[in-house]
Formats: structure tokens, C-alpha cells, sequence
């Protein structure tokens, strides 16, 4: 009799190990009406010493993030959506999950950065996918009521910075 009670607590214990493992898949809602995307972008000086280069970057105001959603059976674009960067380079996007109907699925978003608010630093550059665009596949942070997706963090360089061909460039 008690293997069937332990049975019993270990199917119910893999039964809620399933069932929480559900909500951090792609595209769940997790019961909210809209998502949000944040991140930061950066301005990198490849001037400066490694570690200032590496660990030092600063915070760039002004600079555009974009987020454009595709409706994944006809790749028509349903949303787009965009937001400009704070003094502290940080950014947030709200995207409802249906926009006219169409569910969105964040995987079938990409959010990439547009420009840098900073004419001085406004070499765009690909690291995380900052310049071709990046798709939000797992949330950070969810609860029945918000979903947020983190991107980035994005980062411009300046001019002397940006090399066209690392294979071309003497090293």
C-alpha cells in the first residue's frame, strides 16, 4: 500500500515539473495581455585600454530600439514598435499579444537597434545581435499579469572602431 502512495506523489510531483516547465517555452503568455522587451545600449571605445573597453561602456541617451512581430503563418508584419533610450541607455517596448486578432509569439519578433543617440558613437555594431536583430525566446521575468523579455545589451563604437573585415585587418 504505501508504493502506491509513493507512486501516486511521484506522478503528481512530475505532473507539476511538466507543468512548470510549460510557461518558460516561447511564445506562452503566461496569462498576461502584452509583453515587454527592455534592455540597454552602450557606446564601447575601442581607444580606451581592455578593461575600460570591455567593462567601462557608457550608457548612450536617445538612441532608437525597434520591435517588429510577424504574424508567423503569412510574415506579414503586425506590429512594430519601437523606444527611445534614457539617460541610463535603457529601453522598453510593450507588445500585446494580439494585435487585430493575430496571436503574436515573441520568437517571431526580432528587436533590433535602429541608431545611436550619440553622433559621436554611432558606429552600430552586431554583438547581440544589436544591427540584424534579435529574437526574445525565453522571459525573465513572468507572473499572470507581465512578461518580460530582456534583450542586448546593444552597442555603437565609434568611427576609428569599426572595422569593415577582421580578416582583411592586420593583427
Amino acid at each position: 500500500m504505501a508504493w502506491m502512495r509513493m507512486s501516486s506523489m511521484l506522478l503528481a510531483a512530475l505532473a507539476l515539473v511538466a507543468a512548470a516547465a510549460t510557461p518558460g517555452e516561447a511564445g506562452g503568455d503566461h496569462g498576461a495581455s502584452k509583453f515587454r522587451v527592455t534592455g540597454t545600449v552602450l557606446c564601447q571605445d575601442c581607444t580606451k585600454n581592455w578593461n575600460a573597453y570591455a567593462y567601462n561602456a557608457k550608457p548612450i541617451n536617445g538612441s532608437l530600439v525597434a520591435v517588429t512581430c510577424l504574424d508567423k503563418h503569412t510574415g506579414r508584419t503586425v506590429f512594430h514598435g519601437n523606444d527611445a533610450t534614457d539617460k541610463e541607455g535603457l529601453f522598453e517596448v510593450e507588445v500585446p499579444y494580439v494585435v487585430n486578432g493575430c496571436h503574436l509569439d515573441p520568437s517571431e519578433c526580432l528587436v533590433r537597434l535602429v541608431y545611436s543617440g550619440d553622433k559621436g558613437c554611432a558606429v552600430l555594431t552586431n554583438f547581440n545581435s544589436g544591427r540584424t536583430g534579435e529574437r526574445p525566446f525565453r522571459p525573465y521575468r513572468s507572473c499572470p499579469t507581465e512578461v518580460v523579455y530582456s534583450a542586448g545589451p546593444y552597442y555603437a563604437t565609434l568611427p576609428q572602431c569599426d572595422v569593415d573585415d577582421d580578416e582583411k585587418s592586420c593583427s
